[in-house]
Formats: structure tokens, sequence, C-alpha cells
């Protein structure tokens, strides 16, 4: 669950929706500055699905009494986000075991990148990095032995793709919850190895944002999202849970511009 402070009330979001947005960058990213990826229908898939674990709890959001609202992402006890990360990737495999392998590679990333500070935690990412790795390790040797997807499972190919899914990952939360300054990406995948873009709001609700250089095919870009407007904040968790089905859908658009 996202959350995008709106001058009505907020805007909630939920991960799958978010992972809609990282899907749309992706099936339009590319061109003779940044390159091309390939296998490109399994990066554009692992993009859209990568937060699919999120969808049950999704429909029962967990209250945050500190807020009145539902838990964001980013306020998840650990336990709970590797059992949903653990769980979307076994959904994947579902999908392909490219785009899981992706996805796995992505999430095993975030949890080095942020790593706890509690000793019951640490043992729980410790787990769940050895579990996906024992995963990975057979999804490659799998796809290695397999004529068609084995030159796609390079060291090199697989690090840039999996860069690229982190990356749609950033820029879809940074564009869905808003920002008012603008932002540096550094480490981008591009046509000659990293380079860095610039992302800068437009007007106030940051829903017409300049990008600078420019890694789209197309002149312009309008990514489209939906959410849920919650004009007040709830008690507890059963109200804020009839507060979500009660609330409106709204849809969010938002344009990408050359600078």
């Amino acid at each position: 669950m996202l959350h995008r402070g709106e001058a009505e009330g907020m805007v909630i979001i939920s991960q799958p929706a978010h992972a809609w947005v990282s899907g749309q960058l992706a099936r339009h990213w590319g061109n003779p500055e940044f390159g091309e990826f390939a296998p490109s229908e399994e990066v554009c898939l692992a993009a859209t699905l990568h937060d699919i674990g999120f969808l049950p709890w999704e429909q029962s959001p967990t209250f945050n009494p500190a807020t009145g609202l539902p838990l964001s992402f980013l306020d998840l006890p650990a336990d709970l986000h590797l059992d949903i990360w653990s769980a979307g990737i076994q959904q994947l495999l579902g999908y392909g075991r490219y785009p899981t392998l992706l996805v796995s590679r992505h999430f095993t990333w975030l949890c080095e990148q942020h790593t706890s500070t509690s000793p019951a935690n640490r043992r729980l990412e410790k787990q769940f990095l050895e579990e996906q790795d024992m995963l990975q390790t057979t999804l490659i040797t799998s796809l290695r032995n397999d004529f068609y997807y084995e030159p796609y499972v390079t060291d090199e190919i697989v690090l840039r793709n999996r860069q690229l899914v982190s990356l749609w990952d950033w820029l879809s939360l940074l564009l869905c919850m808003g920002f008012r300054e603008e932002q540096l990406i550094k480490d981008v995948p591009c046509a000659e190895g990293l380079t860095s873009i610039a992302m800068k709001p437009l007007n106030l609700d940051a829903t017409r944002v300049a990008v600078s250089p420019w890694p789209f095919r197309d002149e312009t870009l309008r990514i489209v999202c939906e959410g849920r407007h919650l004009l007040k904040r709830s008690a507890n968790e059963t109200e804020m849970r009839e507060a979500i089905r009660a609330a409106s859908p709204i849809t969010l658009k938002i344009d990408l511009v050359r600078d």
C-alpha cells in the first residue's frame, strides 16, 4: 500500500497497482542512448508482476493506529514483508522461470540494501536470502540448459535486467507517491553502461514530470494508475477496511515529458 497525500484527504494505491506503473515504464523504455533489453516480454512481465504477492494482504490491509490509515509498505513488519516477497516469487513460477529469476534477484538485492538492526529480523533475512539463492541457482541452471533462454542468462545480461526491474520499481514509487523536489536517480542502465537521470515535478501535485536525459521511445509518455480516495482517517481496523471499500476509485494520470 502506497500513500499519496492530496489536498482533500489521502489517495491509497495498492502495491500491484504501483507495479502496473513499473510495467508501463518497462514497455516504453529504450532508445539509442539507453539501449534495449531482452528477452523483452519476460523482463516487462517481471516489472509488472513483481508485487503480485501483496494481493491477499491488499484485500485486508493491516491498520496503523498511529496514522489511522492502512500500513504503508514502508511500515510492514519484516517477517510479513519477507513472507509476501517469498509468496510472490513462488506465484511467478506459474508464469515462467525468467521473470521469477529477475524478481527473486530484485528482492534479494532490496533485502541486502536494507538490512535490519534487529537480531531476530536479521535471522529471517538470512533465511530468505539463503532460500532465494538456492532457487536462483536452480533457475539459472535450468535456463542455461534451455536452447531459447540460454543467450539471456549470462551474468551481465541478468544483472542489467535486474537493475532495470529495480529502477522501474523505484521510479514507479516516486511517481505514485508524488514528490516536490527534483530527484536524481543514479546507476541507470544505458547503452554504454550506467548513467543518471533527473526527474523534476512541473506542477504542485507532480502529475507532470520532466525527465532528463529522456529514456523512452516515445516523445511523451502518460502513466495511468488507480487508487482509492480516503477522505478521513479511521479509529480502528474494521472502520478502516469499511472506509477503503466505500472509498471512491480515482484514476491518477501522470505525464512524463522531456526536460
